[in-house]
């Protein structure tokens, strides 16, 4: 049997058994660089909250001319009005808000595309029912990048949460 028949056998039969053939070859993402501290454009949506949570949705965008990949957490800190951390975002894969229901995922950024991630808190403190501390504004770091971005964003200090980079625009996955 020749070497190219006996290949598209075992392929047949990892898929027959429920399985990828990769025979030599790497997952697509594997080859591309992570996304570096000058590939990403940084923003975030409007707040929104309702029935005692609140959110906004920080979104990076690919800005060069090259694909690249994102895997994991962005930082986020609470900031108060003289530039001191109040709170770290505390990392969760989803939440009340959002987040990811399949995982933490590698997340490949063409040129121009986005990637997103939920941040959440909640506007009341859930141990006394009573006021939280709110920021001025937070600083966030996206995944794979020492590159931190200042935004004018108040978010509360009670239950803090970032969730996972996800493709587009949403924060859900």
């Amino acid at each position: 049997m020749s070497v190219s028949r006996r290949l598209a056998v075992l392929a047949t039969s990892a898929l027959a058994l429920g399985g990828v053939a990769a025979i030599g070859a790497a997952p697509a993402s594997a080859a591309l660089p992570a996304c570096g501290n000058t590939s990403l454009t940084v923003s975030a949506s409007a707040e929104q909250g309702a029935t005692g949570h609140a959110n906004f949705i920080l979104r990076f965008r690919n800005r060069t001319g090259n694909t690249c990949t994102i895997y994991g957490y962005p930082g986020l800190d609470a900031l108060s009005s003289t530039d001191h951390v109040l709170a770290h975002a505390t990392r969760t894969v989803n939440g009340f808000t959002g987040g990811s229901r399949h995982g933490i995922p590698t997340v490949v950024l063409h040129p121009g595309a986005y990637a997103s991630a939920d941040v959440e808190w909640m506007n009341f403190n859930p141990v006394t029912s009573g006021a939280c501390t709110f920021s001025h504004s937070v600083a966030t770091t996206p995944a794979n990048t020492s590159h931190t971005v200042h935004l004018a964003r108040s978010v509360s200090v009670c239950r803090l949460q970032v969730h996972p980079t996800v493709p587009g625009l949403t924060g859900n996955y």
